[in-house]
């Protein structure tokens, strides 16, 4: 039985063994090229899975930091910026290449375009403007404080915005940046339609000395209800600094929009008395005598001002006949410290007097001159121009001095003049007032005949 059963097995040979060895190798290497390609498929699967985790393309604002964080989407292990990204300006619109890294223990690279734009339109704030009506700005004026990352334009939205009147406006301004984004800032616009001339205060007719320097400003201003610099130009074109006489000086004043006014003063152009007194000098003395004699006040018009140191005078300078007649100022001064004169003294002193509370007044000589010689003054009150005269006048039976004469309620006999004499510009009225002075009281009647 044994050899019988022994009798079906086949022999071991060689070739079989080799068939069986071949066999194995086979198995072995199907084995391991299946392994491999499991572990290649997972490799692709899990690259792609990692790629898609990485943005192709990144734009960004121009000015915004560039962080890994942009690349990837939330929650992406192990990202990192390979390509040094520290030399780019982010606020210069332009395309890069970065790389990009990801995965924890197997890494990831990927090619990524990073794209900086500028899509930010300008900030700016707007300045209200006082304008002309013919006169708008540089736009660039209109706005403050632009804020942008490339040179920003400044234009009118409209190219020439056209006003034609004053009032309140709304103009739309529009700023531009390098990258064509665009802001619209309305800005508010006062406009002025102005045809008002400056005023000119302080000119006046005054008096100076050959060779002494001519002062033409001394007291002037001007005063523009917009423009706070208004021109100022001096006329003295027609003034001859080395011969007496009188002369036009001629202000004008003129505003930025061209409107202008004049006016014109004479200049009594003169050789300096030997005795001469500064005005200021004697309109000190002569407040001094009005406080302590209380004659007039600030709280008084001017009328009733000169008529009370009018009827003053009269009644306090003691007549003399004689005084230094050099100059008005010798008069007035003889008349303030003495209390005596004639009438030349009685004109001097009115005249301080007049000066101290700001009244304007001018010396008149009797023409012609039939007996003596005589003086007096003109004053001005309310742009017109009034005779005073306060020397004592024995003939007059009522009063024994004048005061805001026309030139018809004058006698002749003893205040005759010339008027060619008066310096341009001043002219008597011809309206009296009479009837509104109380000569009891030396006050001032209204039209309403209340006292002023």
């Amino acid at each position: 039985m044994k050899r019988h059963e022994g009798e079906h097995k086949q022999a071991v040979t060689p070739a079989r063994v080799r068939r069986a060895r071949t066999k194995k190798a086979v198995t072995a290497a199907v084995i391991v090229l299946l392994t491999a390609g499991c572990l290649f498929m997972a490799y692709r699967l899990y690259t792609r899975h990692m790629m898609n985790k990485i943005y192709e393309v990144v734009t960004i604002e121009a000015g915004s930091p560039i962080d890994v964080s942009l690349f990837t989407v939330e929650g992406t292990e192990g990202a990192v910026l390979v390509t040094d990204v520290s030399g780019i300006d982010t606020r210069v619109p332009a395309s890069y290449g970065v790389k990009v890294q990801v995965g924890d223990k197997l890494k990831v690279t990927r090619d990524v375009i990073l794209n900086i734009v500028d899509t930010t339109a300008p900030v700016a704030q707007a300045v209200p403007q006082t304008i002309y009506i013919d006169g708008l700005p540089s736009p660039e004026t209109t706005v403050t404080g632009i804020t942008d990352l490339s040179s920003v334009t400044v234009t009118y939205v409209d190219a020439m915005p056209e006003i034609l009147e004053g009032g309140q406006y709304d103009i739309a301004v529009k700023l531009t940046d390098a990258y064509g984004n665009e802001s619209i800032i309305n800005v508010p616009f006062t406009v002025i339609d102005d045809h008002t001339a400056p005023l000119i205060y302080g000119p006046r007719d005054f008096e100076a000395f050959i060779g002494d320097a001519i002062v033409y400003l001394d007291g002037i201003t001007v005063e523009d209800d917009y423009d706070e610099n208004p021109t100022l130009e001096v006329d003295t074109s027609s003034v001859n600094v080395t011969e007496e006489g009188y002369y036009p000086v001629t202000y004008t004043a003129t505003d930025e929009q061209g409107n202008s006014s004049s006016t014109t003063v004479t200049l009594h152009l003169r050789v300096k008395p030997e005795r001469y007194y500064e005005p200021e000098e004697l309109y000190e003395l002569a407040r001094q005598i009005i406080e302590e004699n209380d004659i007039c006040d600030d709280s008084m018009s001017q009328m009733e001002q000169a008529f009370r140191i009018t009827a003053w005078v009269n009644t306090h300078i003691h007549y003399m006949m004689d005084s230094d007649k050099c100059d008005w100022t010798a008069g007035a001064y003889d008349a303030l410290t003495t209390m005596y004169g004639d009438c030349f003294n009685y004109m001097a002193i009115c005249r301080a007097m007049y000066g101290a509370m700001g009244i304007e007044s001018i010396t008149i000589e009797r023409y012609p001159i039939n007996i003596s010689s005589h003086y007096w003054n003109l004053i001005c009150i309310d742009g017109k121009w009034y005779h005073c005269d306060a020397c004592v006048f024995l003939s007059m039976t009522e009063l024994t001095y004048i005061f805001m004469y026309t030139d018809a309620e004058l006698d002749p006999s003893n205040n005759s003049y010339d008027p060619e004499t008066l310096p341009d510009g001043v002219v008597v009225a011809t309206e009296s007032v009479q009837d509104m002075l109380d000569y009891e009281t030396l006050t001032v009647r209204s039209e309403t005949n209340e006292e002023v």
